[in-house]
């Protein structure tokens, strides 16, 4: 019988949450991400298939927002009312739990037309789970996202953005491109309105993709928000979902080496 890249993903999701081991060749579900890795040096410490997404690759001024929740649902509304206010698309990475815990907020997020990824299940770090142990985790806020938004979600951003070539290869079994970002608003640091967005500005770049926070353990994201969207619009930026930034521009796997501290 043949069974689509998609009935083989959902297969494979569901062995994975009945404790299966992982039984199919790495690979076998594919996310959509079309690899553009031939200019800048990499490192040695994991193989070229088995890294992360930082970036898009373009000259042209397109940045992707996005926004990872896993705490509260105080932040998120004021979050998404400025981007309906700025008229603005913005990808969010939900934690499992916290997606079950608010539906009603997962609801608006996907009503608002913003793009929903996944943010793994425990708030763990995947690279201390060992594969079976990351895909297990990635598997169970697969089912819940699913359930809520009816859709697959194809994008993963490892809790505290940490990772391993274990992880990355898990998150590619199931059909996920593990994303990173290039630019850190270190609005989880709560270090002021204002440096969030002197330090956002400051680190865009074209194919930017930039980590802000949507949990209530980040009090000033709201209100930097708003600054930043105007900020790079005048310096004539366009924001873009995550998707569409990668599906249109490719992708840049060696951006670890741009990341600015």
């Amino acid at each position: 019988m043949h069974r689509t890249p998609t009935r083989r993903r959902a297969l494979l999701l569901a062995a994975v949450l009945m404790g299966a081991a992982l039984a199919l060749p790495a690979g076998t579900a594919r996310a959509r991400v079309t690899e553009r890795n031939d200019a800048a040096p990499v490192s040695a410490s994991l193989q070229p298939t088995l890294r992360p997404i930082y970036s898009a690759r373009t000259e042209d001024k397109v940045v992707a927002l996005t926004f990872d929740i896993s705490w509260g649902n105080q932040m998120a509304p004021k979050v998404l009312e400025v981007l309906r206010n700025e008229k603005v698309p913005a990808t969010f990475f939900l934690s499992g739990p916290w997606a079950k815990n608010h539906a009603e907020l997962v609801k608006q997020i996907q009503a608002d037309g913003h793009e929903i990824e996944s943010h793994g299940h425990a708030h763990v770090d995947l690279n201390t789970l060992g594969r079976e142990g990351a895909a297990r985790n990635i598997a169970a806020a697969h089912a819940i996202l699913k359930e809520l938004t009816g859709r697959d979600p194809t994008y993963i951003r490892p809790p505290n953005g940490a990772f391993n070539e274990a992880s990355v290869q898990a998150a590619k079994d199931l059909g996920y491109a593990t994303v990173i970002w290039s630019v850190d608003s270190l609005d989880w640091k709560n270090p002021g309105v204002d440096r969030i967005v002197n330090r956002t500005v400051r680190l865009a770049h074209p194919g930017a993709i930039i980590l802000m926070h949507a949990s209530d353990s980040c009090k000033q994201t709201d209100q930097a928000l708003p600054a930043i969207i105007r900020s790079l619009r005048e310096q004539g930026y366009r924001f873009l979902l995550l998707d569409d930034l990668i599906r249109t521009y490719g992708v840049d796997m060696n951006g670890h080496i741009r990341v600015l501290r």
